[in-house]
């Protein structure tokens, strides 16, 4: 008998009810056949009633299986939204975050205000993974320069594909194990989302440790290490007054501010995300 789109939402409900998998939502499970049909939300509930063919009904299982398993939503799909925007995502980079998307409208509202036009404008990304930060600042402002840095293989195939699968002109891939790559007084802008969890964390969610790539996750030092060499790099790579952006875990900001004190860093803002996190500082260079 060919299920409905509404039997199969039903069922796989009921399953996850069944199992006591409450990590497992209406909304993940939705996602997943909107996948499957390649139709939207709206399109699934309009027509709750129409009948699943069998190469559909094929790759929903493959991805509610997958699902159960513990794998990631991101990741069991494919892809996954940020600011305004959809990427690709697999195991070599981390799954973007919402409360990393905050940074994107803080970074071009204080880049308007230093952006000056007929003058090359270049931000760097710093470790950008899927490319979701970069790629969504050059999408946002194609006026500017925005160089993608990735020292990863792996992720640079993720970073590649995002890159062009929808081409922009004013975007730049670059490998380079954080800013070594680059010239001083190259940049007006660095932005980077840096591993900062503790190598010793036992408090990380499974779901993280288990799928998330442990390099990007993971720094030493208290999970400060790749933090001040960032800050340390971009001294150099900053031109004058130029601003960096960092990243931090939600206990680390005012140690991140000492450290940018400790470099002469001047202007120090701490940025908090949507819970009310201090999740990310902004400086300008010495």
């Amino acid at each position: 008998m060919s299920l409905t789109l509404e039997k199969i939402l039903v069922q796989s409900l009921a399953d996850v009810k069944n199992r006591f998998n409450e990590n497992i939502t209406k909304s993940d499970i939705m996602y997943c056949l909107m996948e499957a049909v390649g139709k939207d939300k709206s399109y699934i509930i309009a027509n709750h009633d129409k009948k699943i063919d069998g190469n559909q009904l094929i790759k929903f299982n493959f991805f509610f299986d997958s699902l159960q398993d513990g794998v990631p939503l991101a990741y069991v799909l494919g892809n996954q939204f940020f600011y305004k925007y959809k990427y690709y995502v697999n195991h070599n980079v981390l799954i973007p975050r919402p409360e990393t998307e905050i940074i994107i409208s803080e970074i071009i509202n204080r880049g308007d205000q230093i952006y000056k036009p007929k003058k090359n404008f270049n931000v760097i990304d710093a470790g950008s993974g899927s490319g979701c930060i970069g790629l969504s600042i050059a999408s946002e402002r194609n006026e500017w320069n925005v160089i993608l840095s990735e020292k990863s293989l792996g992720a640079s195939k993720v970073l590649n594909k995002n890159y062009q699968s929808e081409y922009r002109e004013n975007c730049f891939l670059v490998m380079s194990d954080w800013l070594s790559a680059f010239k001083e007084d190259t940049a007006d802008m660095i932005v980077s989302n840096p591993p900062y969890i503790k190598t010793n964390c036992i408090e990380i969610d499974k779901s993280v440790s288990n799928y998330e790539p442990a390099e990007a996750l993971f720094s030493p030092d208290e999970g400060l290490s790749d933090i001040k060499r960032i800050i340390s790099e971009s001294k150099k790579v900053l031109r004058k007054d130029g601003l960096l952006f960092i990243e931090n875990g939600f206990d680390q900001s005012e140690k991140v501010v000492e450290i940018l004190k400790e470099n002469y860093y001047e202007d120090i803002d701490i940025i908090l995300d949507y819970n009310n996190i201090k999740r990310f500082t902004v400086s300008r260079s010495p």
